[in-house]
């Protein structure tokens, strides 16, 4: 009988996690967790899957898929870097605890891996990754109307009402609403970017291009997928998120050399060239492909440039772009007048911790410690880091590289490098099978690992569950291959092609 009825408890826990995803900050769990910003509501179905499946099946045995090993080879280096670092000198800063941040900064990364773990480890078929992606496209869906709704109210009337704002507050611990840019569901419209890049558009635009849908309905031929493809980029958009946006156009830019690719290839194919034929002709073909590339370059560096004209025209904060790029300023100065210099100053002094830590860092969560002494006299004439003086937070790199070099040096980063190395390997063998859904999955795990080279320089959390379980996912893809495929045959074919 509990046999019977644990699946659909699973289910319904996984498809309640799923519709919490929009939730980044729930006012309730960042008052439990001392009034922390990132609280993301899915933390609560997540614990309970932790109970009554992920641990029960560590305990029988079972094994974990291959690709954890390096994962929790990165657990390990954080542990042992956290442990090291009560035997350095660590600066004072206010009245906060060393060993109770230390503590919170292990617990927050034990989150994401909980996320990440638990994904790879319950989704063992594709029915399963099909319901999956089912309640993806609803949770997407009410962060898509949510946003809208935002954004229709802000452009027709240039405010917000006042039940709106009274939602946001139950929803959101900032409670916050953003003149011209929608923040859906999120804490902030660069979280809700952060969301939109890392899990919801690599699935849409993966699904899109594979031609794959969870929902067998089509409206004038037109999938689920691809409607809310298109309004999730709108969206995105709307957010206003830069970050987001850049690691969005990254991810089309690697589609785009996946189809320069093909069509190369077919060009070869039809003109039937192989090594026996003629060197002119081969010389020929080669200059033929060279030429769609160069023309691929051109029309990517034209896209570009036409973008970010677009965003000097959309964005107040890059009106002043060209101006300023003519005034020859320096890269920090540049950047704030561009309204990311505060970052720049606090990646700049999260790089000074590791120069001084190389190996092991400082430990999780302790960078924060020695900001006041390594922002350097530019960065105290802005205001961010300014608000050190009397904020009693502990500030952060806002950058999840370079924390991770500060906090865990290089063993620790080389590590995390490793696992997504293997996790991008493990997309080209997932993408290259036959199956449908297995085939979306290596994309949008690929497309997932491209936007977070650049969302990792926004956003420097690891509780945050997105790329955690579109990981977890990728990583269930390839165990679901494993299993079928003789174990002679199992490679992950590091000669394909990107």
């Amino acid at each position: 009988m509990i046999n019977r009825l644990r699946q659909p408890i699973e289910s319904a826990f996984w498809a309640l996690l799923i519709l919490m995803l929009p939730f980044t900050s729930l006012p309730l769990l960042s008052r439990l967790a001392g009034g922390t910003m990132v609280a993301p509501a899915s933390i609560i179905p997540l614990f309970v899957l932790i109970l009554i499946f992920l641990l029960p099946v560590l305990l029988r045995g079972c094994g974990l898929p291959a690709q954890t090993v390096a994962l929790l080879a990165f657990a390990l280096a954080a542990i042992l870097s956290s442990g090291l670092s009560f035997f350095i000198d660590i600066p004072i800063f206010r009245e906060v605890n060393r060993l109770n941040n230390t503590l919170s900064a292990l617990v927050t990364a034990a989150i994401g891996i909980g996320f990440y773990l638990l994904a790879a480890a319950w989704t063992d078929s594709t029915e399963k990754l099909a319901r999956i992606y089912f309640w993806v496209n609803i949770s997407g869906l009410v962060i898509i109307l949510w946003s809208l709704l935002q954004a229709v109210i802000w452009f027709t009337s240039q405010a917000y009402p006042d039940w709106l704002y009274q939602i946001q507050a139950w929803v959101s611990s900032s409670g916050n609403l953003y003149n011209r840019r929608v923040t859906g569901l999120a804490f902030e419209p660069s979280w809700l970017g952060h969301q939109l890049v890392l899990l919801y558009l690599p699935y849409w635009l993966a699904a899109t291009v594979r031609r794959t849908t969870a929902v067998p309905l089509r409206l004038w031929g037109l999938s689920m997928e691809n409607v809310l493809l298109a309004l999730g980029a709108g969206v995105l958009v709307l957010a206003f998120s830069r970050s987001a946006v850049i690691s969005f156009v990254l991810m089309l830019s690697l589609l785009l050399i996946q189809l320069t690719k093909h069509v190369v290839r077919s060009i070869q194919r039809k003109l039937h060239i192989s090594t026996e034929d003629s060197k002119p002709a081969a010389i020929r073909i080669r200059l033929a492909g060279a030429a769609i590339w160069a023309g691929v370059i051109i029309l990517y560096l034209a896209l570009m440039a036409g973008l970010v004209f677009a965003a000097t025209r959309l964005d107040t904060r890059m009106a002043d772009l060209f101006t300023l790029l003519q005034r020859r300023l320096s890269f920090t100065e540049l950047a704030y007048n561009l309204i990311f210099g505060e970052r720049v100053i606090f990646w700049n002094a999260g790089l000074e911790v590791f120069s001084d830590h190389p190996i092991f860092g400082v430990g999780l969560g302790n960078v924060g410690f020695y900001f006041p002494e390594k922002i350097n006299a530019y960065g105290w004439t802005v205001v961010e880091p300014f608000k050190i003086y009397y904020s009693s937070s502990l500030p952060n790199t806002l950058n999840l590289w370079v924390r991770l070099l500060a906090e865990t040096g290089v063993l620790g980063f080389g590590v995390m490098l490793s696992w997504l190395v293997i996790l991008w390997k493990s997309a080209r063998y997932v993408q290259a099978q036959s199956d449908p859904i297995l085939r979306t999955t290596g994309l949008a795990g690929q497309l997932a690992l491209v936007a977070l080279l650049m969302e990792g320089m926004s956003v420097d959390t690891l509780a945050f569950p997105y790329f955690w379980l579109t990981f977890g996912w990728l990583t269930a893809a390839a165990e679901i291959i494993r299993r079928r495929t003789p174990s002679r045959q199992w490679e992950p074919a590091a000669q394909l092609d990107i």
